[in-house]
């Protein structure tokens, strides 16, 4: 059976995903979330709990909207080494 045009895959624009790094809080978040709902599973209470204080301090830190980003080689030079 030949193919037809209808069956073909069709061209993909670039995947944001793979062409914008996440945010590492994002990610630390999503990690924490998931640990926390695995502790929970294996009825590790006090795991769970300290995932969900760690959760916690992450939202309620200064800076949670955007985490500083520093230049390390500005920031050596500036220090002298």
């Amino acid at each position: 059976m030949p193919l037809t045009a209808a069956k073909c895959a069709k061209p993909r624009q670039p995947d944001e995903l793979r062409t914008k790094p996440e945010d590492p809080r994002t990610v630390l978040l999503g990690q924490l979330a998931e640990g926390m709902r695995a502790a929970l599973a294996a009825g590790d209470v006090e795991a769970a709990r300290i995932a969900h204080e760690t959760i916690g301090r992450l939202l309620g830190a200064l800076g949670a909207d955007a985490a500083g980003v520093i230049d390390l080689a500005a920031e050596r030079s500036r220090r002298g080494g």
